[in-house]
């Protein structure tokens, strides 16, 4: 009987394999394997939850009015179609960025958002990957982008955003300073989060914006040769920027589009720095390049210098005159 049994097993595995089919072995070995990559998945994952990056940063204790400075780092998936990334990544440049972030007098950076090039559990198993193999030890925050989401375009969840890092609407306070976190990552505001935004700002101190894709109202970042409004999003786009000058934001940077760049609207500076290590395209503007941003705050203002991946580093006011 036991024979028998046996040359079964052998003809259905046979017969299986010869239709193209996975065998039971090659199922159970394939479910092993994804339990395992699950299993490093969090393990790596676990120490980026924001609660406990917050944590880290409240042990810096600054006072209120003392001079501190944190780190802003653009874009850095590496390319979503394989020929962008064959034509236009460089393979490298976030983690020498980042790695060189951990060796400034920087408090904590701030990931402008898409750190993978889609929100599946492989690209942020590479990504978090990346993040250990740097080393960082300085306090590192996130905001939500598009290419974070499960797909890149279109209405689509953030749950693995969520799950590994926290809301993606978030604001804290350093040194009394407020910090806002703001999701523009589906192309558009909602109700909540304008009202949210209003609340949130309602503050004496300081106030740092976060978000990842421009408004469109900046139109000198938002187009793309000739099609205008493409590179940015527009439903809830003037109140939002209504409520930045009315409540006296201090600054607000973006990423999205991976250049640099600097604009004045109703009294409130915004700053793009989505050069954090994402394909550059070659559209044929001079700040279009790699760099990071480092930004001292205290009581004579806020200062920041540009850190360009290659060259000196050069005051933003500096920067900004020089691009052509």
């Amino acid at each position: 009987m036991v024979p028998e049994i046996v040359n079964y097993v052998r003809m259905r595995a046979s017969g299986l394999a010869s239709l193209g089919l996975p065998t039971e072995k090659e199922l159970r070995s394939a479910s092993r394997k994804k339990a395992a990559a699950g299993l490093r998945l969090e393990k790596l994952s676990a120490p980026w939850k924001r609660e406990l990056q917050l944590e880290k940063l409240r042990a810096v204790g600054r006072e209120s009015g003392e001079e501190f400075s944190f780190a802003v780092l653009g874009d850095a998936e590496p390319g979503r179609f394989w020929i962008f990334r064959k034509l236009f990544n460089k393979k490298g440049v976030f983690e020498t960025q980042l790695r060189r972030v951990q060796s400034r007098p920087v408090d904590f950076s701030m990931q402008m958002g898409d750190m993978v090039s889609r929100g599946i559990k492989r690209n942020y198993l590479q990504f978090f990957r990346r993040l250990d193999h740097v080393g960082v030890r300085v306090p590192y925050l996130t905001t939500l982008g598009n290419h974070d989401r499960r797909f890149p375009h279109g209405r689509c969840d953030a749950d693995l955003y969520r799950s590994f890092f926290g809301r993606t609407n978030y604001h804290f306070d350093h040194g009394g300073v407020r910090f806002v976190s703001l999701d523009s990552s589906l192309i558009r505001l909602t109700r909540w989060q304008l009202s949210w935004l209003d609340r949130i700002l309602d503050f004496p101190g300081r106030k740092i914006v976060f978000t990842h894709i421009p408004p469109v109202g900046l139109r000198e970042w938002t187009k793309i040769a000739w099609r205008r409004e493409v590179a940015g999003f527009k439903v809830g786009a003037d109140e939002m920027m209504e409520i930045f000058s009315a409540r006296a934001v201090d600054r607000v940077y973006l990423g999205h589009v991976h250049a640099f760049g600097v604009q004045e609207y109703k009294g409130v500076r915004y700053v793009l720095s989505g050069g954090g290590g994402s394909p550059l395209y070659p559209v044929g503007q001079s700040n279009v390049f790699h760099h990071t941003l480092a930004v001292c705050i205290g009581p004579d203002g806020i200062r920041e210098t540009l850190h360009p991946l290659h060259g000196r580093p050069i005051p933003v006011s500096e920067a900004a005159n020089l691009i052509v």
